[in-house]
C-alpha cells in the first residue's frame, strides 16, 4: 500500500501581520506528493474562488472582502478549495466551504475548515457558527452540534446568511473553540 505524504500550510495575514501554520496528514489513496497552502483570497484569486462557490451551489450575493474574508485552498497554483468566514464582534460564522467535485472525500474540506477555526482563535473568539442544508453529517463529525435557531447569538441572526440568503429550514450548527 503506497501512503502520501500531504504536508498543509496556512499563510494569511490579518491587521499586518503573518501568520503560517503547517501540519502533516496522511493519505493512502494517492501515490504522490502534494502540497496545499490556503491563502487569503485577493483580488486576483477572487473570481476564480466565486466561481468555484457557484459551482457548488453556495451563495456568493453578499460576500465583501472586508468582513467576509475568503481563503483559497491551493495546490499548485490551481485552486482547489474555498473556505470563508464572516468576523463578528464575538464569535464568528463559518462560510463558503467547498471542495473540487473530482478532490471532494479526500480531506481537503476537514483540514480548510480546521485551518479557519485557528484563525477565529488568533482573533480571540470562542465561538464559530455554521448554516447548512447539506453537510450536517460531516460537520457534527468535527465537533459541531446543533442547535435550534433561537439559541443563535443575536450578532449571527443579524447576518444575511442567517436572515435571508440559507433557507429557515438550513441546519444552525455551533462549535465552541479552546
Amino acid at each position: 500500500m503506497l501512503r502520501q505524504y500531504h504536508r498543509f500550510r496556512l499563510l494569511l495575514k490579518i491587521n499586518g501581520v503573518v501568520y503560517s501554520f503547517e501540519r502533516p496528514h496522511f493519505l493512502n489513496t494517492m501515490e504522490s506528493f502534494k502540497e496545499y497552502k490556503i491563502i487569503v483570497a485577493d483580488a486576483g484569486l477572487r473570481p476564480a474562488v466565486l466561481a468555484l462557490l457557484k459551482e457548488n451551489d453556495l451563495p456568493v450575493t453578499d460576500l465583501d472582502e472586508k468582513k467576509k474574508p475568503l481563503f483559497a485552498c491551493i495546490d499548485h497554483q490551481k485552486l482547489v478549495g474555498t473556505g470563508g468566514l464572516e468576523l463578528l464582534r464575538d464569535c464568528a460564522l463559518l462560510r463558503s466551504i467547498s471542495i473540487r467535485k473530482a478532490l471532494q472525500r479526500k480531506g481537503l474540506g476537514s483540514f480548510i475548515v480546521g485551518e479557519l477555526e485557528k484563525v477565529v482563535m488568533q482573533r480571540g473568539m470562542n465561538c464559530l457558527y455554521l448554516l447548512t442544508t447539506t453537510a450536517q453529517d460531516f460537520f457534527a463529525a468535527r465537533g459541531y452540534e446543533k442547535i435550534d435557531r433561537e439559541e443563535a447569538s443575536a450578532e449571527i441572526k443579524d447576518t444575511a446568511q442567517f436572515s435571508s440568503i440559507c433557507p429557515s429550514s438550513a441546519v444552525v450548527m455551533r462549535k465552541f473553540l479552546s
